[in-house]
């Protein structure tokens, strides 16, 4: 009998922790959890519930591997395909304005970018 009441049990735990997980995609407080882009890519849906205003300070919260730069190669800030300057230059910039950003380590970067004296790059994407 003992057997049959701890199945009984753990039926009972398994449907109650299935019951309090939550649903993916649903927030908290009712809303909409914005889909989160992979370890290289912000995407806007995460941008437009972020609580920092410009992207600096958005990017050490969030993903703040990106900022950590190589003293060989500087870290580069691209809008668009427009080569901006340094990660100060993030501060400028706000969450609003953006539709992706996307994250290039120093040989993908230097591909895509085509400069040899380019390290890690951050690419504002706007909308």
């Amino acid at each position: 009998m003992s057997h049959v009441v701890a199945r009984l049990l753990a039926g009972i735990a398994f449907a109650a922790s299935v019951a309090c997980a939550p649903v993916a995609g649903v927030g908290g407080a009712g809303g909409t959890a914005p889909v989160r882009g992979d370890s290289k890519t912000v995407t806007e849906n995460e941008l437009a519930v972020a609580t920092q205003l410009n992207l600096y300070d958005y990017v050490a919260a969030e993903r703040p591997r990106w900022l950590a730069t190589s003293r060989k190669l500087p870290l580069v800030i691209f809008v668009d395909d427009t080569r901006l300057g340094d990660a100060a230059t993030l501060r400028t910039l706000t969450t609003g304005s953006v539709r992706m950003l996307r994250f290039f380590e120093a040989s993908a970067a230097q591909q895509k970018f085509n400069g040899r004296d380019i390290g890690t790059v951050i690419q504002v994407i706007t909308k």
